[in-house]
């Protein structure tokens, strides 16, 4: 599952070769079909080559002539035994910690950089509150599914 916001500020639930999509909250048929190219920077969409480049925290999407920024929402996933957790999203290696214990966060607030396959993931806060742990250390390899961060809610 990708989650995106558009230049519109709408926020999109996407998985590749599903055949819904979520906008907003609302579930929409996906009339599209999105395939990963072998090559790098490549994606096929509706069976048209798309060129794709990473600038930041956007992605850049080149296709048919026209050029499609999209901004990917990295936020951690709630924990299943503790809502106020955020687990890795998949394993790999934390690079920066850019949060304290007892700092006070924000929605969308990045609070770990990680390293996951050859690629840096910014895992961001979920919502509002206050860090009241921090599980890993900077260094640290962490599995799929681990608790990094709690949070209580304000």
């Amino acid at each position: 599952m990708i989650e995106l916001r558009d230049s519109s500020g709408r926020h999109w639930q996407i998985a590749i070769g599903a055949s819904e999509a979520t906008c907003d909250g609302e579930s929409i048929t996906n009339e599209h079909t999105f395939e990963i190219d072998a090559r790098p920077n490549r994606l096929w969409v509706d069976g048209q080559l798309a060129h794709v480049i990473k600038v930041k925290d956007d992605w850049w999407i080149h296709i048919d002539g026209g050029i499609h920024i999209l901004s990917i929402d990295e936020q951690g996933l709630s924990s299943s035994g503790n809502d106020d957790g955020m687990t890795a999203p998949m394993p790999g290696k934390i690079l920066e910690i850019l949060c304290n214990v007892g700092d006070e966060v924000e929605t969308g607030q990045t609070l770990i950089v990680m390293e996951a396959m050859k690629m840096e993931h910014r895992i961001v806060a979920n919502g509002p509150g206050t860090i009241s742990a921090i599980h890993h250390d900077a260094g640290e390899q962490v599995d799929a599914g681990a608790t990094l961060i709690d949070i209580d809610d304000e």
